[in-house]
């Protein structure tokens, strides 16, 4: 029986086997379908002990060095406001998580998102005013922030790892599911926004939600997650299930066990079920 001829076969067929051939092995190799997606467990794989975590925008995620901010230029943007960051949170003797985010039309380079606050802090740049309301923000001295400087953030946010110069796994799976995430139904009041490096690139997709100001337990990490899991992030039934890899402020230990705390209320819920069908 002759099989029907697609639009694979017939390209491939044609001059543009070789450049087939090639995406086939990279989406093998780095996507979704990788040998390694789903092969450990998520929850306690991230040390996540830290209070605040700081994204700043900065230029376009495929030009971003390997290591950031350390593979960028002396005396750059992601370095002086990285190094100001850094030295603003050691004076108030808190842990923080720096990341970078891409620039979009939403948010402007130099532009500084503070989580859990929900803070905004436009244009830090080098010498700024409002780089200086940024340090007085992390080192705990708000009072001397202008309030002008510090402006409320709205609605929810996933922050989607697509550092492809620091891994091709995130460099491809990331932009495949911020694609997902902007088209999908939930991103009305949803922020997108591409991020460096979260540690874990063997577990890309790796997304950071936070589902606005005042949620509960909030800032949850996830990892292996692909276009059919991205609706389940969102929603938030993913929560300490087997993407979920921890939440802001629980080192490993803690997050380890608030996975086996679920799994336990699950298997609690699902022997109770059985016993009241079985009446």
């Amino acid at each position: 029986i002759t099989q029907p001829r697609t639009i694979v076969h017939i390209f491939a067929a044609g001059p543009y086997e070789d450049e087939l051939a090639m995406a086939a092995t990279e989406v093998a190799k780095h996507g979704f379908a990788r040998p390694e997606m789903f092969s450990e467990k998520l929850a306690g794989s991230c040390n996540l002990d830290f209070s605040r975590h700081v994204f700043i925008a900065w230029g376009k995620a495929d030009e971003w060095p390997g290591e950031m901010p350390d593979g960028c230029a002396e005396g750059s943007l992601p370095r002086i406001v990285g190094n100001a960051v850094k030295a603003a949170c050691k004076l108030a003797g808190r842990k923080l998580k720096l990341t970078f985010m891409e620039v979009t039309g939403e948010f402007a380079e130099g532009d500084v998102l503070v989580f859990p606050d929900y803070v905004r802090i436009r244009s830090c740049r080098p010498g700024s005013k409002s780089l200086k309301a940024l340090e007085a923000l992390l080192s705990e001295k708000e009072a001397s922030a202008p309030s002008h400087d510090l402006e409320d953030l709205a609605g929810s946010f996933a922050f989607v790892c697509a550092h492809r110069q620091r891994d091709e796994r995130c460099g491809s799976c990331g932009p495949a599911l911020v694609e997902v995430l902007r088209g999908s139904q939930q991103a009305k009041a949803l922020h997108v926004l591409k991020c460096s490096h979260v540690g874990g690139h063997k577990f890309a997709g790796n997304i950071i939600t936070f589902s606005g100001k005042g949620a509960k337990d909030d800032g949850n990490w996830y990892g292996y997650v692909t276009p059919s899991s991205v609706s389940a992030v969102l929603a938030g039934r993913a929560m300490r299930g087997p993407l979920w890899r921890g939440r802001l402020g629980l080192n490993e230990a803690a997050n380890a066990r608030e996975r086996r705390v679920k799994q336990l209320k699950d298997a609690v819920a699902l022997l109770s079920a059985a016993a009241a069908s079985a009446v």
